[in-house]
Formats: C-alpha cells, sequence, structure tokens
C-alpha cells in the first residue's frame, strides 16, 4: 500500500446526526421523567410516609398494592425454612390476602354501583386486635385487614393510629379504582396510552435509522482497519525500507491507531442505542400498561424492576465508555512523541498498545459488568449484606475451581504483556514452532510460522519463549569455502559486500551496526566454515541474511572463490595391493 493510499479517518459528524441525538435526548427525557411514567403513588400517600420492602432484624415489611398504588406498608416476622426463600412466607401470604380482599372489594361496588364519594372505612377493635372495615350501605363488611404490634413497631405508631392511617388508605384507593372504571376515565386511559406508544414507536424507529448508519460505518472502518494491518505486516516481513517508507510506516501505524478507536467508539454507541432501544420499548410498554388500573400493577413491576436494570445497565454503559476513553487518552501520552523517544521505540509501543488497550478495557468492562449485576441484584433482592457476600464468596470458590486453567492463562498473559515478552508483529519461537504474533490476548496467543500455518497457544501453557525481534536483531551466517581458497582475501570480501549493503540507501537502515568478522568458525570434511555477523534492526534479520547471501555469491564468483562441492575418491585393490595406476 503506498503512502499516498493511507486514508485519513474522519471525525466528523453530520449536522443532522446531531440533531438526532438531540432529538433523543429531550424524548427520552421526557419520557423518563414524565411523573405518570411510575404511577400515581404520591396520590395515596398519608402521614404514614411511604415504605417499600425491607427487613428490622427477624421483622420483614412489605408494602399492600390495589390497581398498582402502594396504600400501606404491613409487617410480618421472618420464619426461616427450607421452602421459603429469606424467610418471607409469612409476609407474602398475607399480603396476597389482603389485595385479593380489597380486589374483592372492588368488585362488589362495581356490581352494586356503589357512589364512590358513599364510600367508607371505619377501624374496630374486634378479638383485642384493631381492623379495618369497608361501610357499604351502613352494613360493616369483612375485615380487610388486621393491624399487628409488627404493624405499629414499623412505623413507631400505635396500633390504633396505624389502623386509622391503613382505613384513610384504603378509602382513597378504593374511591380511585371507582373512578377509573367509569367510561370516561377509561377513554382517557385509551388516548393517553395510544400518545405513549406512538411516541416510543417513532422514538425506536429513530433508534433504529441511527443504529444502521452506525453499523455501516464500523464495517468500512474495520475494513480499513484490516487493509493497513496487512500493509504493515507485509512491510514487517519484507523489510528494505529507505526512510521515505519508513516514515509512511510511521504515519501508518498512527492511523491504524486513530481507526481502533473510532471502531471501538463505534461499537459503544451501537451499544448504547441498542440499550436505549430496549430501555424506551419497555417505557413504552409501561406507560401503556399503567394507564388502565386493570394492568397498572404490571406496568409498575415492568416499570420499576426491569427498567431500573436498563437504567442500570446504561449507567454501566456509560462508565465503561467514560473508562475506555481514559484508558486510551493514557495510552497515547505514554506511547511519546518523536522529540522524547526514538522512533523504534515509538513504534513499539504504538505495537504494544494494540495488545494493552484490548486487554484493559476488557478487564474494566469485566469489572464494571460485575458492579453492575449486583447493583441489579439488590434490586430484586431483599438479603442483607451479609448473605449477598457470603452468597458471592461460595459463588467465588465455585468459579475458581471451574476455571483454574483460564484463571493460569489470564495471569500468564498478564505477566507476558507486563513484562513486554513480546507483541504484535514480534517473530517468537516457541515450542510449538516459531512464527509472527498476530494477536494477542490474556487468555491466547496466534502466531502465523512460514508455510502461513495458524498457530493458537494458552498463554498457561508458554513456559518458554525466545523473541527474534525485540529492540534489535543480529545476523549470524557461516559461509563454506573450499580449502583451497584464500582465507584471508575471503574474509576481506564478505567484509565488503556487508559494508555496500550499508552504503546502499534500501539497506542502509536494516543494518544498524559495523560487520564482524568472526573468522574461522570450524574445519568440515567438505572445506572451511567462515562467520560474520552484523546487528539489524528488529526481525530483519532473516531478510539481511538473503540479501548479503546473493550478493556475496556473485562476488565470491567474481573472485573466482568456489563453493565446495562435496567429492569421493574411490580405489580399487587388485590381488591384495594398489598401485597408483588403480586410482580412479
Amino acid at each position: 500500500m503506498p503512502a499516498s493510499a493511507i486514508v485519513k479517518p474522519s471525525s466528523t459528524r453530520s449536522p443532522n446526526a446531531k440533531l438526532k441525538y438531540a432529538l433523543i435526548s429531550l424524548m427520552t427525557c421526557v419520557l423518563l421523567l414524565n411523573p405518570m411514567a411510575v404511577g400515581l403513588t404520591q396520590d395515596l400517600k398519608g402521614s404514614l410516609g411511604w415504605k417499600s420492602y425491607g427487613l428490622i432484624g427477624d421483622v420483614a415489611y412489605a408494602p399492600v398494592w390495589l390497581d398498582g398504588h402502594q396504600l400501606f406498608a404491613i409487617a410480618a416476622e421472618r420464619q426461616p425454612g427450607e421452602k421459603e426463600q429469606w424467610g418471607l412466607g409469612a409476609l407474602q401470604i398475607r399480603r396476597n390476602r389482603i389485595e385479593n380482599r380489597l380486589k374483592s372489594q372492588v368488585r362488589y361496588l362495581l356490581e352494586k354501583d356503589i357512589d364512590p364519594e358513599s364510600i367508607q372505612v371505619i377501624t374496630t377493635r374486634l378479638n383485642q386486635q384493631m381492623v379495618v372495615q369497608v361501610v357499604i350501605d351502613g352494613e360493616a363488611t369483612t375485615p380487610v385487614v388486621t393491624v399487628t404490634a409488627l404493624d405499629a413497631e414499623v412505623y413507631g405508631l400505635t396500633e390504633s393510629e396505624v389502623a386509622e392511617e391503613y382505613a384513610r388508605q384504603i378509602q382513597q384507593g378504593l374511591k380511585l379504582a371507582i373512578q377509573e372504571r367509569q367510561p370516561d376515565a377509561q377513554r382517557e386511559q385509551l388516548r393517553q396510552a395510544g400518545i405513549g406508544g406512538t411516541i416510543a414507536v417513532l422514538l425506536m424507529a429513530l433508534l433504529f435509522s441511527l443504529q444502521r448508519q452506525l453499523r455501516k460505518r464500523r464495517r468500512r472502518l474495520r475494513q480499513e482497519f484490516h487493509n493497513q494491518q496487512e500493509w504493515l505486516n507485509q512491510r514487517q516481513k519484507t523489510g528494505g525500507m529507505d526512510e521515505d517508507t519508513t516514515e509512511n510506516t510511521s504515519e501508518q501505524q498512527k492511523q491504524l491507531f486513530a481507526l481502533k478507536y473510532q471502531i471501538e467508539r463505534k461499537t459503544w454507541q451501537r451499544r448504547l442505542l441498542q440499550l436505549m432501544i430496549g430501555v424506551i420499548g419497555v417505557i413504552g410498554l409501561a406507560w401503556m400498561l399503567q394507564r388502565f388500573p386493570q394492568t397498572r400493577a404490571l406496568g409498575v413491576i415492568l416499570f420499576r424492576q426491569p427498567i431500573a436494570v436498563l437504567l442500570i445497565g446504561f449507567g454501566i454503559t456509560l462508565a465503561i465508555i467514560l473508562s475506555h476513553f481514559l484508558i486510551d487518552r493514557i495510552l497515547t501520552k505514554w506511547i511519546g512523541t518523536e522529540d522524547q523517544l526514538p522512533l523504534a521505540e515509538i513504534e513499539r509501543r504504538r505495537r504494544r498498545v494494540l495488545v494493552l488497550a484490548p486487554v484493559w478495557n476488557n478487564v474494566i468492562t469485566t469489572l464494571l459488568g460485575i458492579v453492575g449485576l449486583l447493583v441489579a441484584y439488590s434490586v430484586f433482592s431483599l438479603s442483607t449484606g451479609l448473605t449477598l457476600f457470603t452468597g458471592l464468596g461460595v459463588l467465588g470458590v465455585v468459579v475458581s475451581l471451574a476455571f483454574q486453567s483460564a484463571i493460569k492463562d489470564a495471569l500468564t498473559g498478564w505477566m507476558l504483556l507486563a513484562r513486554d515478552a513480546f507483541t504484535i508483529g514480534d517473530i517468537i519461537a516457541v515450542k510449538e514452532g516459531t512464527g509472527i504474533v498476530e494477536k494477542m490476548d490474556l487468555l491466547t496467543t496466534q502466531i502465523r510460522n512460514s508455510p502461513g500455518d495458524l498457530i493458537i497457544l494458552r498463554n498457561g501453557e508458554i513456559t518458554h519463549v525466545t523473541n527474534r525481534s525485540k529492540d534489535w536483531s543480529r545476523m549470524d551466517l557461516t559461509v563454506l569455502v573450499d580449502y583451497d581458497t584464500d582465507i584471508k582475501h575471503a574474509l576481506r570480501i564478505m567484509k565488503e559486500v556487508l559494508q555496500t549493503m550499508q552504503a546502499d540507501p534500501d539497506w542502509r537502515f536494516q543494518i544498524s551496526d559495523e560487520p564482524d568478522i568472526l573468522g574461522v568458525e570450524q574445519f568440515e570434511p567438505n572445506g572451511i566454515l567462515l562467520k560474520i555477523r552484523t546487528q539489524t534492526q528488529a526481525g530483519q534479520q532473516f531478510t539481511v541474511a538473503r540479501e548479503f547471501r546473493f550478493r556475496l555469491n556473485q562476488a565470491f564468483q567474481a573472485a573466482g572463490i568456489k563453493i565446495p562441492i562435496p567429492q569421493r575418491e574411490v580405489r580399487c585393490r587388485k590381488s591384495g595391493t594398489l598401485d597408483a595406476s588403480d586410482h580412479l
């Protein structure tokens, strides 16, 4: 890929896109902050205040609902048992009984066509306990709720005071239930549900459109990233770069780095849009369900639990995006500039960042995901902190036993990254073979050998590794010459050939040191072994050696120096004697 082919990634955003994002933010805020989206519980509040699920020692309390409105809270003593989660079976049974009585009262009032304003709820003492009853046509019905000492303990009031507040809340709830089931009220409910559903559908369609655009942009960026990475890998393998090509390679690495960050941003923007689609869809459904008294309880549950989880996920996603941005900024500063570090060190750091950034991002994403799961767990759970962390401890032991090998791989991968044992583009040798590192993470390393085979190694299995391209490399070459060769002349030619390569603009950047003539290395049966070595740029020793052999062969031919050919002398013996005439 020539320098002119380097694609400058665009980071500009069109005015239409900005308008769409602004519209999304505005409509989402309106939908989320609308008071009716969370139910009309504020209309039923009394002096008791609002009590949700909770525990006070061995006493558990929970709210009583009618048509999705919280009327009051009741309490019961926990009774741990094998079939009762958290020991709350008694509380759940009592709450279901009270809610069923209230629903029966509503049905009865509708059947008798009772005026809502004529509904009366009184308190009385029955069997030494305060009870709350509904009075219809001057007759008291079956008690709706019996006030217990635990109820009074939760609110810090006397049983009589709690009974009065219960009666007030029940009277308001019954009146509202009858009013909401009138024809005029039902028409208004349908109108509001239609408006909310239409807004949700339009907003989701807009988000789907933006998601498709992001997917196309991300696909183009990934293709550009792949093309530039292939070009850099090819330059790493072939070498032979002059000064202009080296500058182009550095520029290409910068663009590769920028493309990677843009792909990361597009990926998380897509995930945010998907999460927003889910949030708005559930909010729209919860809105429509809450318009009707028959389905309001389901709408409230759908809003307060799934929506809470989705909002937690939305917050965790934002935290992940911000953490990735912070990691990118830190690693960008760590790379440095040409004024601070040598160009070779900067290029190596850029290649290391291609590994470090995804690893750090994955670690932070995993940790924040665990935090999000714990917070979501607290939304559904009545457990205490002790119960929660005890369960997590048991889960941690089970996970550690089940994923021992994965943990070992991750720890080994972390040490390899921390010590800069190797990175993408390095030539390494392990017991499985030798090749160029194509991909690396905490768990695995992928190398491509000379035949083109992809070798995937678990980091935990890498006990010994040889890096042949870190910082610098060395061409260590031996040449076999004939026994009749003038050794001094041959060594001088070898040195001159290497010096000629150093003066060549195409090769001077690959050879970083003067040639070291080691002289006669060994006497072989077929000739004399001469050895020469020199220091090269990282990973360029093989390319320099191939070019050196080619030029040395031409220089030896011009000087008349022969490369030995294996020869064999055969002698024949006649009558047990051998003379010179028998030689072949």
